[in-house]
């Protein structure tokens, strides 16, 4: 029976992609970026898929792998550049699981499965520029050389001035500026600020700082972060709370030679760069900074898709489940000349597991409604999420979960978990309990905003972002670890669609999301 579920499932894959096929080749001179998602599905082989029995379909009640080996291959294809935000090959993902969710039968909120997000592209200019004062003695820095712009909101790329003071790590920045008046001084970095970015430059705007700038370590440390940033900042024009990672705070990152100029016969402790507490230090040094970017528009969409609850009495409560598309599209090339940001792992291996809890749901619904979110921006600080959160397709008090996938593809079924943003819930001793019931162990910890489950979090969903442990099934620690050596390729280059990937391990994660997405909807 299992074979004949698979093969039905196949062949409804075959005619999907014949449709979709037709649908673009009529419309391609209209959808720009159209030509590589018919390209990438037309290249697919049909031993991909394999071939159908013709037998009549049988309820599915498990996570169908088939399916996810398609998906993710056409997602993380060469064809779509890396899905960058904003990009041709981004759009042509969206179409593509906008289209997947037509063909499975779900229903779109409003029109349309795809909602537009009003995304904008700031591009310093070459005039942008830094001055940094010594006493009598000055120094000029061009941007690009010497230092980038870092990413923020609408009113971050701006002129600023003022002292520099150094407040060591992110870890001790906030002990080490406690009695230190922020008004109008330049607080210095040492590396990123990581999830503490929210919570740090909310407080320094707060007290009036100046701006930011952020210390890299080396030559190769500040080109490997320039590439990941790629030329442009993006940020949601629209009026929302500040996003993660926008903040209305000027931040600037440094390359070798600015930061050396700064820090530069100043007497910093070793405890400073390790996270420890210490007293900011001033660097006696005045930055003036110019900057001047040129603001473009973006295309850039949300897909949004949901299955109706069984329960007319319920039926206006729902389950949301939540995993971002895109990725860091294309950068300069490795060792190996590859230049692009597939983004197997993350996130086309959620959105696969995604679009198979929904061909699960589809079939019987639950009590309560369950919706599907495919967010855009994530990479670039959860701005399909802070905008879908500010502007939700459904009224927030109505969720009653939401399900985040967004921690990569283990190859192996993990047998232990870790899941974020439901301690002292009742979502997270749901989840619990459904672990205990499997044999499975689970640790719960609070929310960071580390993915696109935190702006929901901030107004009160209630959120689970379910994360694979270490811990997996019949696996030894060396060979659990020469497992990942070999296929955890998060954010590098080859992080690919492979035929020979094993997705136990994403069935695994898929069905355990299911689960807790199907008990959450009122299924017992």
């Amino acid at each position: 029976m299992e074979i004949m579920r698979r093969t039905s499932v196949v062949h409804t894959s075959i005619k999907l992609r014949a449709r979709w096929c037709c649908a673009q080749a009529a419309t391609l001179h209209r959808r720009p970026g159209a030509a590589l998602l018919l390209l990438v599905l037309g290249a697919l082989p049909a031993s991909l898929y394999g071939q159908s029995s013709g037998a009549a379909r049988e309820p599915v009640t498990t996570i169908d792998t088939v399916a996810m080996r398609a998906d993710t291959r056409v997602l993380a294809a060469d064809s779509l550049g890396g899905r960058g935000t904003g990009s041709a090959g981004a759009q042509a993902a969206a179409r593509y699981i906008a289209e997947r969710l037509r063909g499975l039968g779900l229903r779109p909120v409003g029109d349309d499965f795809l909602h537009a997000v009003p995304l904008r592209a700031a591009r310093a200019t070459a005039a942008t520029r830094l001055v940094l004062r010594h006493g009598t003695d000055s120094a000029a820095f061009r941007h690009g050389n010497d230092f980038v712009q870092g990413n923020g909101g609408a009113r971050a790329f701006r002129d600023f001035a003022g002292p520099a003071i150094f407040a060591g790590t992110a870890g001790n920045a906030g002990h080490s500026l406690r009695a230190t008046d922020l008004g109008g001084r330049v607080i210095v970095l040492a590396g990123m600020p990581g999830d503490s970015a929210d919570r740090l430059m909310r407080g320094w705007t707060a007290a009036g700082a100046a701006g930011v700038i952020i210390l890299t370590g080396s030559e190769a440390d500040y080109e490997a972060l320039t590439d990941r940033l790629g030329p442009h900042r993006l940020f949601v024009d629209a009026a929302v709370d500040e996003p993660v990672w926008q903040p209305d705070l000027p931040v600037l990152i440094a390359g070798p030679r600015l930061a050396g100029a700064l820090i530069a016969g100043a007497r910093l402790p070793d405890r400073a760069f390790r996270g420890e507490p210490f007293d900011a230090i001033p660097l006696d040094r005045t930055v003036d900074a110019l900057v001047r970017v040129n603001v473009t528009e973006v295309a850039g969409d949300n897909v949004v898709a949901w299955v109706p609850g069984s329960d007319p009495a319920l039926r206006n409560e729902l389950v949301l489940y939540t995993a971002h598309y895109d990725h860091l599209g294309i950068g300069s090339p490795d060792e190996a000349g590859d230049s692009i940001y597939n983004g197997f792992s993350d996130n086309a291996a959620g959105v696969a597991m995604l679009l198979a809890i929904a061909d699960v749901v589809r079939r019987e619904p639950p009590p309560r409604s369950v919706a599907f979110l495919f967010l855009t921006g994530e990479e670039r600080g959860l701005l399909g999420a802070s905008y879908a959160a500010a502007r939700p397709p459904w009224p927030l008090e109505r969720i009653r979960a939401l399900i985040n996938l967004d921690a990569g593809a283990p190859p192996v079924a993990p047998v232990s978990w870790r899941i974020a943003g439901a301690l002292g819930t009742s979502l997270g001793e749901r989840a619990d309990s459904l672990a205990r019931a499997n044999g499975w162990t689970l640790q719960l910890s609070a929310a960071r905003p580390n993915s696109d489950y935190w702006p929901f979090n901030r107004r009160g969903v209630p959120t689970a972002f379910i994360i694979p442990g270490n811990e997996w099934e019949n696996t030894s620690t060396s060979e659990r670890d020469a497992l990942r050596e070999r296929w955890d390729r998060y954010h590098h280059r080859d992080d690919e669609w492979h035929a020979d990937f094993p997705f136990a391990g994403l069935a695994r994660y898929a069905s355990f999301a299911l689960q807790l997405g199907l008990r959450s909807a009122g299924v017992r």
